[in-house]
């Protein structure tokens, strides 16, 4: 098989995901590994109108009243069978998805629901009726609980992100992530790039308009912004934005512009259960000759992970760098100051970071 059929062919699966502009395709690609530039994407994707995969199916070109083109693959009709695994897979979703989202967007995840079932009720969709209703909860610890304010904050802000227009911040009341609170005076000009989920909690994630540093905004109703009609170029600023967030841990600033070789060690039985969970793409871990574990990371010091060590408690032990060490030490020192009868202070807390 050539490589061009074999790159329409993958491309033509990912179109049975959803519609695609110019933009989500480049970036499929790349995550793919496929080599290809966007000049032959356009050329693929007008090849692909004039082609028949597979019967009952076409891929059409949309353009808005912007000349914004969007492909999509539509279907004649609805065949294809689903199996008790991808029942349980939409179950699965509707359940578990995050209170924050969950709570004001139900109606609209059982039209999602009732478009399924009209379409797919004769695949088995009767079996396991009970486990999909009665037996999946949640225990919403730690997720935030939205409001009609932050619903409309995230309507809005999806669509800033998809017509790539920039906003005005002009007020934010809770510094959860930007620890330099007071450099970035209000109203701050900013351009989203990325809405983000962390923590049970949504966030807006873009660059400082002035300056191009990395912010991140926790989307809640202490956030105040206005919609512009600034249109920015996402593409040009995407690469100096991902520079910032790949050596963070978390997602709140570094508290210097240092990045660290970082080696933590965890005791056996919970460095085995941290495995598991995704910490940075730059983390490797080694079984120690005393059965312990040892975590290796590169990335900035931030006050996620000064919070994550102390979590901790006694499960770990920063070996490097002595920067992290000493952050720690010191604020274990604060910590027992305080049961021993200081007085808590936010001045004090946010004094290191």
């Amino acid at each position: 098989m050539s490589v061009a059929i074999e790159r329409l062919i993958r491309i033509y699966n990912r179109l049975r995901r959803g519609p695609v502009t110019i933009e989500i395709i480049s970036k499929w690609v790349n995550d793919a590994g496929i080599n290809v530039s966007k000049r032959q994407l356009y050329r693929d994707l007008d090849n692909l109108q004039h082609l028949r995969f597979a019967e009952g199916e076409s891929v059409i070109q949309i353009i808005d009243e912007k000349n914004r083109k969007t492909w999509k693959l539509e279907y004649d009709a609805s065949v294809d069978a689903i199996n008790q695994y991808d029942i349980n897979s939409f179950f699965l979703f509707k359940n578990f998805v995050p209170a924050s989202i969950q709570q004001h967007r139900q109606k609209s995840l059982e039209k999602f629901e009732q478009i399924l079932y009209k379409n797919f009720s004769n695949n088995k969709y009767q079996q396991q009726a009970e486990a999909n209703d009665l037996y999946l909860r949640k225990t919403n610890y730690w997720n935030i609980m939205y409001g009609e304010t932050e619903h409309k904050h995230l309507d809005d802000l999806l669509w800033a992100l998809q017509n790539k227009r920039a906003i005005q911040i002009t007020a934010n009341q809770v510094n959860s992530s930007n620890i330099n609170f007071d450099k970035y005076p209000f109203p701050l000009q900013f351009w989203p790039v990325e809405m983000l989920f962390h923590h049970g909690q949504v966030y807006i994630a873009g660059l400082a308009a002035a300056t191009g540093e990395l912010l991140i905004y926790l989307v809640n109703e202490h956030l105040e912004f206005e919609l512009t009609n600034d249109v920015f170029n996402r593409s040009k600023y995407f690469k100096k934005y991902k520079e910032q967030a790949d050596i963070r841990f978390g997602i709140t600033q570094p508290i210097d512009d240092k990045v660290y070789n970082i080696e933590i060690e965890f005791s056996e039985g919970y460095g085995l259960a941290a495995q598991k969970n995704f910490l940075h793409q730059t983390a490797t871990w080694k079984k120690l000759k005393n059965g312990n574990y040892m975590l290796k990371m590169k990335c900035c010091i931030t006050r996620e992970l000064i919070g994550f060590l102390g979590f901790s408690l006694d499960k770990v032990k920063v070996h490097q760098p002595e920067t992290l060490k000493d952050l720690i030490i010191k604020k274990y020192k604060d910590s027992l100051n305080l049961y021993e009868g200081e007085e808590v202070s936010e001045e004090r807390a946010n004094a290191d970071y």
